[in-house]
């Protein structure tokens, strides 16, 4: 791979060869699993980790298991807690460079984030119908600020139909651990502050049948809500590490106090703006407390859910309007990526726009995502394969680019929120016009009938 354009990023001819997306899942190497389950248990036992089981005596696969998505941490939690079964577990694609084997033989399945993948239900029956695990992180990425994000109402008609029992895995503690924004020395993985977990049994068979579709979403969503900064302060999980808000400006990117996007900054305890000089410390125990004036947001989580309000005040006037020079690198496959080119981004009401030339022969790329069909977009902070940049995380069914924008003003969290407001909003009014036709349509009935 070419040093010039980071780690497991060449230049050149595109790959042809990509990725076997209808490959059958393997289960999980008896072998592999039991040298896997040796490694998490002492990483548990590390973290005086605990798992509670609610509901499970009893409990065999085949099953489906939901997980919430904090950190890698979590990995090693979830194989913990279902061992001696095995099972398959759809993982992203960039998790494959350069161990594909290995990770199929333990289970994994590639999957391109945010598609409509029809060979994913079918991987799913086949593994229930093989007696196993079928294991998914209904949220699709990590949290960003360790509070549960975006699971869509079709994970709860995907179980509705599967008719096996519904197992929910809820972590608690592995942002705070090892947040997905931050500092991910081994200075701080030493610190070692205690996490748990609860594995529920959510719906048996027959309850499954008893329940619709809005019923098995709700609990879901209950159940797999967490908010690690709180779960921290209300437990008294003390985490020392002196540098532990450095990078937290990358999720909290406005500040409360002047209102101005991108000029948030980070250095050990503190999180500050540069344009008002107003800071705050994030205690060890998950609180913010400003140094002068009040504090705006106890924790960084509330904190978030504001920026997510701004956002979506953006989109429901119909200001929100992101545009950007970018550097694209696509992965075809697991030896890693090649460098598209440069061209332009355009996120707006309609969706993603990226236009571009590429570097190896001059003729255009373009991918264009609808934003009705998009209900999330994956992002990534100073990603670890290319020149640790922050970056917006593209795919179809056939595709995967990684797209880094350029220039200081803009952060990947708002593209992330605004993602999912412009959904929310195009189905909030969709569903209004249909209402509206409907009511329409009945006084017109009315009147005819008169």
């Amino acid at each position: 791979m070419s040093k010039k354009y980071g780690r497991h990023v060449r230049g050149g001819a595109p790959e042809v060869k990509k990725f076997d997306m209808l490959r059958p899942g393997i289960p999980q190497d008896g072998v592999l699993s039991r040298i896997v389950y040796g490694g998490s248990t002492i990483r548990r036992v590390m973290h005086h980790g605990v798992i509670r089981k609610v509901r499970m005596e009893g409990v065999k696969p085949p099953y489906i298991l939901l997980c919430n998505h904090n950190a890698f941490y979590d990995f090693y939690v979830m194989n913990s807690a279902i061992f001696p079964a095995r099972g398959i577990f759809p993982a992203a694609v960039d998790d494959f460079i350069g161990r594909e084997e290995i990770l199929r033989h333990l289970g994994g399945l590639p999957k391109r984030k945010y598609t409509s993948d029809v060979s994913m239900l079918r991987s799913c029956k086949k593994a229930l119908a093989d007696g196993l695990i079928f294991g998914i992180y209904a949220e699709a990425r990590y949290s960003l600020c360790g509070v549960t994000e975006v699971i869509p109402a079709a994970v709860a008609q995907l179980v509705k139909h599967q008719k096996v029992p519904v197992v929910t895995l809820t972590c608690r503690g592995h942002h705070i651990y090892d947040p997905f924004w931050g500092d991910h020395s081994l200075a701080r993985k030493l610190q070692m502050p205690r996490v748990e977990a609860d594995m529920t049994l959510a719906f048996t068979t027959e309850e499954l049948k008893e329940a619709d579709v809005e019923e098995i979403d709700a609990k879901l969503q209950a159940l797999l809500y967490n908010d690690d900064f709180r779960w921290q302060h209300a437990n008294h999980v003390r985490l020392a590490y002196k540098k532990r808000a450095e990078g937290l400006h990358k999720v909290l990117y406005q500040c409360p106090h002047c209102g101005r996007e991108y000029r948030m900054r980070s250095k050990e305890d503190k999180i500050y703006c540069e344009n008002c000089g107003k800071s705050w410390r994030l205690t060890e125990y998950g609180e913010l407390k400003a140094l002068t004036g009040k504090t705006e947001f106890r924790f960084p989580t509330d904190w978030y859910a504001w920026e997510r309000e701004q956002v979506k005040k953006e989109v429901c006037s119909g200001n929100y309007r992101f545009v950007a020079p970018v550097h694209v690198n696509d992965l075809p496959n697991a030896k890693g990526f090649v460098r598209l080119g440069k061209g332009t981004l355009v996120h707006d009401m309609d969706g993603f726009h990226l236009h571009g030339t590429r570097d190896y022969n001059g003729l255009p790329f373009s991918m264009e995502i609808k934003a009705a069909g998009q209900y999330a977009v994956h992002v990534e902070y100073a990603y670890r394969f290319g020149q640790h940049q922050d970056c917006i995380d593209l795919n179809t069914l056939e595709d995967t680019w990684y797209v880094f924008p350029e220039g200081g003003d803009f952060s990947v969290t708002k593209v992330s929120l605004a993602t999912e407001e412009i959904y929310n909003e195009i189905w909030r009014r969709r569903e209004a016009a249909k209402k509206a036709r409907k009511a329409k349509a009945e006084n017109e009935t009315q009147e005819g009938e008169t």
